[in-house]
Parts: structure tokens; C-alpha cells; sequence
């Protein structure tokens, strides 16, 4: 993005051993590169949905980059969002935050806020384009419906590599377009993502991984370091191209084009 914007405030509710770490605008080179994949592809209206969605920060943000991108005057979007948490499903749903968190806004991001004794709320264009679902762990979830895209970040590395198979498995027997993914199992996302028929979408790859400023470490996390409910590295190098680097540091997946060798 050309314009320099302010760093986002992180969030890290918890519930027990649960952690949410999430923040509002937390990677918007991301959520820019989606919507313009979904222009692009020309259809009229698309349904999401969001998996670990903590406290739906990251959500309303999508919802806020649809709106003040212009995008809603070409598609109309349905959003579901669910988290393991049903706390953190809550909170999400009733939408007021701290007011701090308009620190890491711009201007135009601020206006899909309300001011209200010290917290912010949602407008209602927001709030009403997105369907908080009960409490579902994404590891089990089944879905009857489908989903045109299914957003999964920084939640697989709570999960043993054996599991996140099983995970996008189950995900691509509801997601017929994209998947969006980041904070997974590096050695062996490939083979899982390349026999659900899912390729990399190359736009914006390295500005998106760069974009991660809160995971980016010069070093990466030993095994032994990490908390016992944390089962691979969740940090990020500097983006190169490195072996499998299309999928170890891409975001965004399609099953619309050829798989990369």
C-alpha cells in the first residue's frame, strides 16, 4: 500500500489457557488482495467464513476495507464468524472495544467507529453484514452449506501436524473458492494444501508476509521455548524465496487455478 498507516494495537484476550491475539487492521495488504480476487472474479455476492475469529476485530476490519474500498457497489458480501471461545463469540457480537483501539485507525477507518463513554462501537452497515455462529472448534466444524471463502489465521499452530491435515481435509469438503491461511505447519502445508486441490494466489505475496509485523522474528522460535499448547513456530522470517516459499509464506489459496509443482 502506497500510504503509510498507522501500526495496529494488539488485543490479547483470554480465556483459561485460550488466547486470542487479534487486532483491528492487523494485515490490510491482506484483506486489499481478497477483495480485489473477489472483484476480479466477477460474481455479484460471496459468503465467508471466518474460523478463530477471537473477538471479531479482524472481521469488522474485513467488513470495514469492503465498505470503504468502494467494493460493495460491485458485490455484497455475507460473513459468518465462530470461535472456538464462546466468550470470545460474545464479545465479538456486541461489538464495543476500547477506545485505544482508533491508535492503530486512519482517518476513513475511524468513521465506521461510534465514540461512547470511553469505548467504540460498530455502525450499523458494519455490524449487520456479519453472523456470529455458536461456539465451533475448527478442527471438528462440519457445515452443511458452503462457503465461498474460508478464512483460517494464526490458529493451526495450536493443532499437531497430524491434526491440521485432518483440518484442511474437512475444510475443503465446504470450500469450493478460497482459503485463507497464515500460521500453520510450514513443512507439510503443501502436500496438505496441493491434495485439497488449493494454489497459491501470488498477488501481493511478499507485502502480505511483510505485513505480519507482529509475527516477523530475525530468529526463529526454538521447539523447546514454545508454550506446551503451541505446537509449531508461529513467527515469520523476512520474506525470500526459500524452498515451497509460494506456500510456506502465502496467504491466500484458490482452487479456481493450476496447482504450482
Amino acid at each position: 500500500m502506497s500510504v503509510k498507516q498507522p501500526t495496529p494495537l494488539r488485543l490479547r484476550p483470554t480465556v483459561g489457557d485460550a488466547i486470542g491475539t487479534t487486532a483491528f487492521f492487523r494485515n490490510r495488504v491482506l484483506n486489499e488482495t481478497l477483495l480485489n480476487e473477489l472483484l476480479i472474479s466477477g460474481r455479484k455476492h460471496y459468503s465467508i467464513l471466518f474460523h478463530a475469529c477471537s473477538i471479531g476485530a479482524e472481521v469488522y476490519s474485513f467488513v470495514i476495507q469492503y465498505l470503504a474500498g468502494g467494493f460493495n457497489e460491485h458485490f455484497s458480501l455475507s460473513c459468518y464468524a465462530t470461535d472456538k471461545q464462546q466468550d470470545f463469540v460474545s464479545y465479538a457480537d456486541h461489538a464495543q472495544f476500547p477506545q485505544e483501539i482508533l491508535q492503530g485507525c486512519s482517518e476513513a477507518e475511524r468513521q465506521y467507529f461510534t465514540i461512547d463513554n470511553g469505548a467504540v462501537s460498530l455502525n450499523s452497515n458494519v455490524k449487520r453484514t456479519v453472523e456470529f455462529l455458536p461456539a465451533a472448534d475448527f478442527a471438528s466444524f462440519d457445515s452443511e452449506r458452503s462457503y465461498d471463502v474460508v478464512v483460517l489465521l494464526n490458529a493451526l499452530v495450536y493443532v499437531s501436524a497430524e491434526m491440521q491435515a485432518e483440518v484442511f481435509d474437512r475444510v475443503s469438503s465446504y470450500n469450493p473458492g478460497w482459503l485463507v491461511t497464515s500460521g500453520f505447519h510450514q513443512a507439510t502445508i503443501k502436500k496438505d494444501l496441493q491434495r485439497n486441490g488449493y494454489s497459491p494466489v501470488e498477488t501481493a505475496m511478499e507485502e502480505i508476509h511483510m505485513s505480519w509485523t507482529d509475527r516477523l522474528r530475525e530468529k526463529p522460535v526454538p521447539q523447546e521455548a514454545l508454550p506446551p499448547n503451541i505446537f509449531t513456530d508461529w513467527s515469520l522470517p523476512a520474506f525470500s524465496e526459500v524452498p515451497d516459499y509460494r506456500y510456506r509464506y502465502c496467504a491466500i489459496f484458490s482452487k479456481d487455478g493450476p496447482l504450482n509443482a
